[in-house]
């Protein structure tokens, strides 16, 4: 309806100036989520005619631009009849004390150093056009005294004098407002003001004061920040200036003040401090509090001579939890995780001082308590899934592995999140200082060290770290650097092992293996470096690599006449999620010349379900190169039947878990009997991987297994080889002779 006013506040304005597009785009993002409306510049002459036309209320701009520089276009937006008391926040990536001084002489209001923490940088923002405005407000005030009481109503602004010869004191309506009183009921008087200040701060009110009173000159003005509030009223934050007026004698006569509500502005500072210091999803320490706290523990252990612990936990496969029901659930469970873990080790509860195992502490000295009157535990996110303890005084090393065993025992149990019902178990490594670290950076190293023990250990456990897990640390870190160089130096290379049809024995498929042979370490197990190429991204060169030597290899079999047999090669996780996966896929065919029908790529259940709609659009592409598809290790991961028709694949793989134990499990026996009838219900073939016992070989045979791979066949074997096993019966391989018998 016309006329009316949009109660609704507007959105600060803030103008963006970065010649950098990520920057903009994480600005725009960022920024619009905490409430501003986003303008963007990426050089200082858009800048100069952008804040012209849309006067922003605040200009974040960086330094470095090509062509006119920040401090270029600070001094000129200085220069503008609207741009001197706009706040300009300068940002640059060199924190060096000359880049500071040249931005405050440019006319920054402030300096801020890259990268942002954006939450962070919303509430700052925030606060200087708070500020900008308030100082604007003061100025306004000063123009006329007939509009003194509104604005001084609207900025939270009282104004008091003190008449010493007199004793006369005078309080603005608005200063008794702040007061939490009103003109006529409250006595304007020091006594009545004294009161209403909080018990704590009235010492230092009082010094204040007393400053003030013996003074000797006009003009002396000071400041104080404190609380105020009449009893049983909610205190606000304020921020109090005086002035002394003295006499030609120097006798103070008159002193006067003002006193301005800050409370918004400190619950912004303390929100901004909050964000700094804690986690905004379980409300815990985070990692820069926390390490700031173990050196303070650390020093303070070194003086009294008593022992510290860190723990460090990390859950296990929480991603597989944030993947099946989604990261809602997954923020669900992070919380509890948090509020278990600082009931395991509040002070009040003696942390560990019960458990279900009858006699695991044989006497009270047994309990892991904290020291009598020491500090208190701190536990903290460290970040992601990972959670850190400080136990800052211990009395025995026993007391930090009962603390770790009584974690264990609490977040272990069930968790219902949202009528999910979750089990999530953690590795905690556990290190103990000054043993196992004289500063921050050692004990984390160590306790780190032996956290991912737990983890290669088979995780939901503890251990205390020992010297040797650094052994295990640096035989990473060198597998690492020698993998870095494993391609260039021609130390990698491929096995194949066959895959037999079991209806005529025949070779159809050989599945290619990845090994490594360092000039330097000498073989090093898939096993080891794998995961590693997996964590350091070196897995992308290394998978595309494997996918062209094994269809080279494939094709030059073809062209020296033996059987025309599929390869199948297995993609990482990196390789899957690539966009141009099927360029790749389509380039190394059409280099090669291998028929794409002669091209098997398999994909784990678990790459699948981490992006199912996005995972059924990369297996289209492929699938339409021509190539088969497979599902590798199925029946290991969380992938349903309504998902599986999905996925345009050929081919189940199942694990070789359950192959090893289907002739005596009958667990075992009952989900390979259903894979393979599911598969069949669905028009895909099966193979079966890890076959190596003839009663094994039975079994697949009685329910229809179309092929088999396994040591009871053949080993994966080298290129040589598997082409003299291709040439031998012209590709077929005799099957056991008691394979049909009873």
């Amino acid at each position: 309806m016309s006329g009316e006013i949009d109660s609704k506040p507007a959105a600060y304005r803030v103008l963006v100036v970065d010649d950098d597009l990520t920057a903009r785009i994480l600005a725009s993002h960022s920024l619009e989520q905490e409430g501003f409306e986003v303008l963007l510049a990426d050089n200082g002459v858009i800048a100069l005619q952008a804040f012209q036309e849309a006067q922003p209320d605040i200009v974040l701009m960086d330094v470095e631009m090509p062509g006119l520089n920040g401090f270029d276009v600070c001094r000129q937006l200085r220069n503008m009849p609207c741009g001197k008391l706009v706040p300009i926040l300068m940002a640059t990536g060199q924190d060096d004390i000359d880049s500071v001084r040249e931005a405050y002489a440019a006319g920054a209001t402030d300096f801020v150093t890259k990268p942002f923490n954006w939450k962070i940088l919303g509430h700052r923002l925030n606060y200087m056009i708070r500020a900008s405005n308030t100082t604007e407000q003061l100025r306004q005030l000063q123009k006329s005294e007939t509009r003194l009481g509104n604005a001084q109503r609207i900025a939270r602004l009282g104004n008091w004098e003190w008449h010493l010869n007199s004793g006369e004191v005078y309080w603005s309506d608005q200063f008794y407002q702040l007061l939490g009183g009103k003109r006529g009921l409250t006595h304007a008087g020091l006594r009545t003001f004294l009161r209403c200040v909080p018990a704590n701060e009235r010492p230092q009110m009082r010094h204040w004061l007393e400053q003030l009173l013996n003074c000797r000159y006009s003009g002396f003005m000071s400041g104080i920040n404190h609380s105020i509030g009449l009893p049983g009223r909610n205190a606000k934050s304020v921020q109090h200036q005086a002035e002394v007026f003295c006499d030609e004698q120097g006798n103070t006569t008159i002193i006067a003040g003002t006193m301005l509500d800050v409370s918004e502005l400190k619950q912004a500072q303390d929100q901004v401090l909050r964000l700094a210091r804690f986690d905004s999803l379980t409300g815990l320490s985070n990692r820069s509090v926390f390490c700031d706290r173990v050196q303070l523990a650390i020093d303070q252990a070194d003086r009294k001579g008593c022992l510290g612990a860190v723990l460090f936990l990390d859950l296990d496969n929480f991603k597989r939890i944030n993947d099946t029901f989604g990261h809602g659930i997954g923020d669900l469970l992070l919380q509890e995780v948090a509020r278990r873990l600082t009931d395991s080790v509040r002070t009040t509860d003696r942390v560990g001082s019960h458990s279900d195992q009858p006699g695991l502490y044989a006497t009270d000295t047994d309990l892991p308590v904290v020291t009598e009157g020491g500090p208190p535990p701190l536990v903290a996110r460290f970040g992601g899934d990972e959670f850190t303890v400080l136990l800052p005084e211990i009395n025995q090393i026993r007391d930090a592995e009962n603390v770790a065993r009584r974690i264990l025992e609490s977040i272990g149990l069930s968790i219902d999140l949202a009528g999910h019902e979750v089990v999530i178990t953690p590795s905690i490594g556990i290190a103990i200082f000054p043993h196992h670290g004289e500063d921050v950076d050692s004990l984390m190293k160590n306790v780190d060290a032996a956290m991912y023990y737990v983890k290669h250990a088979g995780k939901n456990g503890y251990e205390l770290f020992v010297k040797s897990m650094n052994v295990v640390a640096k035989r990473r870190l060198e597998l690492e650097s020698h993998l870095r160089h494993a391609i260039a130096e021609n130390e990698l290379s491929l096995n194949y092992q066959p895959q037999v049809a079991m209806s005529s024995g025949k070779i159809v498929g050989v599945e290619a293996l990845l090994r490594w042979n360092s000039r330097q370490l000498g073989f090093v197990s898939p096993v080891e470096f794998i995961p590693i190429a997996e964590e350091t991204g070196l897995i992308a060169p290394i998978g595309e690599w494997v996918i062209r030597e094994a269809c080279r290899q494939t094709r030059q079999w073809q062209l020296q006449g033996l059987p025309q047999i599929r390869v199948a090669v297995n993609l990482s996780v990196r390789q899957f999620a690539r966009q141009n996966l099927e360029k790749l896929v389509n380039q190394v065919l059409l280099d090669t010349g291998l028929p794409v029908d002669c091209l098997e790529l398999e994909i784990t259940e678990n790459m699948l379900m981490d992006d199912v709609e996005g995972s059924v659009e990369t297996l289209h592409r492929l699938k339409a190169l021509g190539v088969q598809l497979a599902i590798d290790d199925f029946g290991t991961g969380y992938s349903s039947l309504s998902y599986l028709k999905r996925f345009p694949i050929d081919r189940l793989k199942v694990d070789r878990s359950f192959i090893t134990h289907v002739t005596t499990d009958p667990g075992d026996a009952s989900v390979t009997q259903a894979i393979i009838a599911v598969a069949h219900n669905l028009g895909l073939s099966v193979t079966a991987e890890g076959v190596e016992e003839v009663s094994q070989l039975k079994f697949l045979q009685q329910h229809a297994c179309e092929e088999v791979q396994g040591f009871l066949f053949s080993r994966p074997l080298i290129a040589d080889d598997l082409a003299e096993l291709l040439v031998t019966n012209d590709g077929f391989i005799t099957l056991p002779a008691d394979l049909n018998s009873d």
